[in-house]
C-alpha cells in the first residue's frame, strides 16, 4: 500500500531531478555556445544582433552592446522610436540600420566620443517559418576599420611623393587638369637655383634635403591652404583659389624666407634659394596656366635667381 502511494511520487521526484539535470545541462551548452560565438566574433572582428520576431526582442553580443553603449536585451523593438535614447546617449540606430540591411552588404562608420571611428560592414539574414513568416532576423557587424586604414594610407602612399610629402607629380598633373581653369586663381612654379650645383657640392642626400626644406618652406607659407605638388626633380608647383597680386606677392616673399630659414636649420653647408613664377588666372586650362607660370620663372632665373615675378 504504501509502495503504491510513493511511486509516483518517486516518479514525480525523478522526472523533476531529470529536468532539473537537463535544464542544467542545456545552460552550460547554450552558456558554451555563447562564449565560443563570442571568440570567434573577436577573432573574425564581427559583432551580432538577433531580433525574436515574435518576440519583438533584440539581442546584441556582449562586444556589440559594450561598443554601442546599449542593453544586451533589448524588449519591444519594433515599438521604440529609431533614435530611442538610452544612458550616456546611446540610440538604438546601429542596431536599426544593421537589421535593415537584408542580404546586402552595407559600409557604415561608427563615430562615438572620444573614441577613433570605427568601419563596419553589415549584413542581415532573414530566417522563416513554415509558413513563410519572418522568424528570426540575424544582423552582422564585420569589422573592417583596419583594412579601410591600410587602403587609406595606401591610397596616400599613391598619391604623395615619398620624399617631400606633397603631392607627387602624377598626382599633381591629374589634379591640375581637373581644377585649374574652373575659376580664377593664382598658379606658383618654382625651383630650387642651381641645383646641380647644389648636389655636386653637398652630394644628393644634401640635395634631398634642400628638397624637404622647400616643400616644409611652402607649407608653412601656404598655411594650410591651396595645393602643394612636386612636378619632379626640383621643380615644385602651387595652387590657391582667389588670391590677388598682393596676397601672391606675400605668399612668394614668405617663401623664400621660410626655405632660406630652414635651409639654414638644417645646417646646409651652402645657401638655398628658389626662383618663382607666379601666374595670375582668370579661365585658362591646365596647359596654358603651367605655360604662363614657366614663362615667369624663366623672367625670375633671367632677372637674378632668388626673386619671383608675378604675371597676369
Amino acid at each position: 500500500m504504501k509502495i503504491a502511494i510513493y511511486l509516483p511520487l518517486a516518479v514525480l521526484f525523478l522526472a523533476m531531478l531529470a529536468l532539473l539535470l537537463w535544464q542544467k545541462r542545456r545552460i552550460a551548452q547554450l552558456r558554451a555556445q555563447i562564449a565560443f560565438r563570442e571568440i570567434v566574433e573577436g577573432r573574425v572582428g564581427m559583432l551580432t544582433v538577433t531580433y525574436d520576431v515574435r518576440r519583438d526582442e533584440a539581442r546584441l553580443s556582449r562586444d556589440a552592446a559594450k561598443l554601442f553603449g546599449l542593453p544586451d536585451t533589448i524588449q519591444g523593438l519594433s515599438k521604440r522610436e529609431k533614435d530611442a535614447m538610452f544612458e550616456g546617449g546611446a540610440t538604438l540606430s546601429p542596431v536599426s540600420r544593421c537589421l535593415a540591411a537584408i542580404q546586402k552588404d552595407e559600409a557604415w562608420t561608427y563615430v562615438r566620443r572620444g573614441a577613433p571611428p570605427r568601419r563596419f560592414v553589415l549584413r542581415s539574414y532573414v530566417f522563416e517559418e513554415a509558413g513563410g513568416r519572418a522568424a528570426l532576423v540575424i544582423g552582422t557587424f564585420r569589422d573592417v576599420t583596419a583594412q579601410a586604414n591600410e587602403e587609406a594610407r595606401l591610397a596616400a602612399r599613391a598619391q604623395f611623393d615619398g620624399l617631400t610629402r606633397v603631392h607627387n607629380s602624377s598626382a599633381t598633373r591629374a589634379w591640375m587638369k581637373e581644377n585649374i581653369g574652373r575659376r580664377p586663381g593664382v598658379l606658383f612654379l618654382l625651383d630650387i637655383d642651381k641645383f646641380k650645383s647644389v648636389n655636386d657640392t653637398i652630394g644628393h642626400q644634401g640635395g634631398d634635403l634642400a628638397l624637404v626644406c622647400v616643400a616644409n618652406g611652402l607649407r608653412q607659407a601656404f598655411g594650410g591652404r591651396g595645393f602643394l605638388g612636386r612636378l619632379g626633380g626640383d621643380e615644385f608647383t602651387c595652387y590657391l583659389d582667389g588670391a590677388d597680386r598682393a596676397e601672391a606677392a606675400t605668399i612668394a616673399e614668405n617663401i623664400h624666407a621660410a626655405v632660406t630659414q630652414l635651409a639654414e636649420n638644417a645646417g646646409l653647408a651652402i645657401p638655398i634659394t628658389v626662383s618663382i613664377g607666379v601666374a595670375l588666372l582668370t579661365i585658362e586650362d591646365d596647359e596654358a596656366a603651367y605655360k604662363k607660370a614657366d614663362a615667369a620663372l624663366y623672367q625670375a632665373k633671367e632677372g637674378g635667381r632668388n626673386r619671383h615675378v608675378i604675371v597676369e
